[in-house]
């Protein structure tokens, strides 16, 4: 068989709101707006460079079924970049873009394949004359849908390589709706050499064995949940159908939710420079993107008292984004996340001869005495047992009480030592 190239991408969201933000200054707002459309402009960019020889979308093209007019015309419109170089690309719809979901009438570039949501369908791909692959796909008719495609996936005896295109939750992966589930033994039993995933937004590698089943994830991180690199996969096939995918960064923002302690940090100064320090690495690390996220601020050190005032800590952002938001690239701070504690000697004052000394040592024995964890479990199946609370909640593990009996003895204690301040 002939060697080619392609590029797998999917979870586009085009037009996606960054939602959750506060204050972003107008300069920001701008680089959010346009965020997810270029990093598909990157994606066929890539495709161009890289000399693809096919494109694949693996759905949820756009954001939601009320699709923007600005998303569907860009979208067309860097879809004939790569029709007009003779690059097809293949398109499957998601959840978050069904087909029964409203589209303006345009008029698609003529390499462009929009898979059906009735049945799956082939399409060979075809170069100098010769079948490279054949590419199998579905749409979803409808949002919600609940039926294992998979399964309806069947290779065809003519052409060399098979890939399966597909918007779907593999082995139930708990952060996303389950639609169009499935797991690896329906994928491996239907002949498919590559499944081109969509759905999950990190990308994934669920085997490299034939069939190689991988999850791009989505171009751009759209939120704190969605952190780190985002791209594509490019996939080279060789005269054996072996494949080597690399991933690819294409994101334009880059999501970060970092962390600074402030068990050393004396003076408001000092926290300052931390803050700016865990800035510029961010800005190191983001390959020249800029980059938006949050900061906690966490530990048990003396900068707790000011950090327990509202206005300090909204003076202390507003200095933040003053220096980092004009830096270019910029680092926005769109949080600091206080979690810190008075400075408290736990050994020492479990040691002691007072009520704090007899209240840390009591939640040590219900973290340690599995049989004062039983009780405590008891104590709870009033909430956990009643009727209205036992179909959302499950009884508490060891490992959820300890967390539990950690998060108390940290806020009994600072209230304690407040008194004692």
């Amino acid at each position: 068989m002939r060697e080619f190239k392609f590029v797998h991408a999917a979870d586009l969201h085009l037009d996606s709101p960054f939602v959750g933000l506060q204050g972003v200054s107008p300069h920001v707002a701008s680089k959010l707006r346009k965020a997810t459309f270029q990093a598909f402009e990157r994606i066929i960019g890539l495709c161009l460079d890289r000399g693809a020889d096919f494109l694949l979308i693996a759905g949820d093209i756009y954001d939601s079924q009320d699709r923007s007019l600005r998303a569907q015309l860009q979208f067309r419109d860097s879809l004939k970049r790569l029709s007009d170089a003779g690059v097809p690309a293949f398109v499957v719809h998601g959840n978050h873009d069904p087909l029964n979901s409203w589209s303006a009438t345009l008029e698609w570039p003529e390499q462009v394949h929009v898979f059906g949501g009735e049945d799956v369908s082939g399409i060979p791909v075809i170069r100098d004359g010769e079948t490279i692959a054949h590419i199998y796909g579905t749409s979803y008719p409808t949002q919600k849908v609940r039926k294992n495609l998979a399964r309806t996936f069947k290779r065809s005896d003519d052409g060399p390589f098979a890939i399966g295109l597909l918007h779907c939750n593999v082995g139930d992966n708990k952060d996303h709706e389950p639609y169009a589930p499935c797991t690896l033994k329906d994928l491996r039993k239907t002949g498919i050499d590559y499944w081109a995933l969509g759905h999950i937004h990190t990308h994934q590698i669920l085997s490299l064995e034939a069939p190689v089943v991988l999850y791009p994830g989505n171009p751009q991180g759209r939120s704190p949940r969605e952190l780190g690199p985002r791209g594509c996969y490019v996939v080279d096939v060789d005269s054996h159908g072996h494949c080597q995918a690399e991933f690819t960064t294409v994101d334009t923002i880059r999501w970060f939710w970092e962390a600074v302690q402030i068990e050393k940090l004396e003076t408001d100064e000092a926290l300052i420079s931390a803050i700016d320090e865990t800035c510029r690495q961010i800005r190191e690390n983001a390959g020249g993107r800029p980059a938006i996220g949050r900061i906690a601020v966490t530990g048990r050190g003396s900068a707790h008292r000011a950090l327990t005032k509202p206005a300090f800590v909204t003076e202390l952002l507003e200095t933040v984004r003053e220096v980092e938001g004009n830096e270019d690239p910029f680092v926005w701070v769109e949080r600091l996340v206080i979690d810190t504690r008075p400075p408290v000697n736990l050994e020492e004052r479990r040691s002691g001869q007072d009520f704090v000394a007899d209240f840390l040592n009591l939640v040590d024995e219900y973290r340690e005495d599995a049989t004062r964890r039983e009780a405590l479990r008891k104590q709870l199946e009033t909430l956990f047992g009643s009727s209205r609370a036992h179909r959302l909640l499950d009884s508490p593990s060891d490992d959820q009480l300890r967390q539990w009996l950690e998060a108390a003895e940290t806020y009994c204690l600072d209230l304690l030592v407040l008194e004692e301040e």
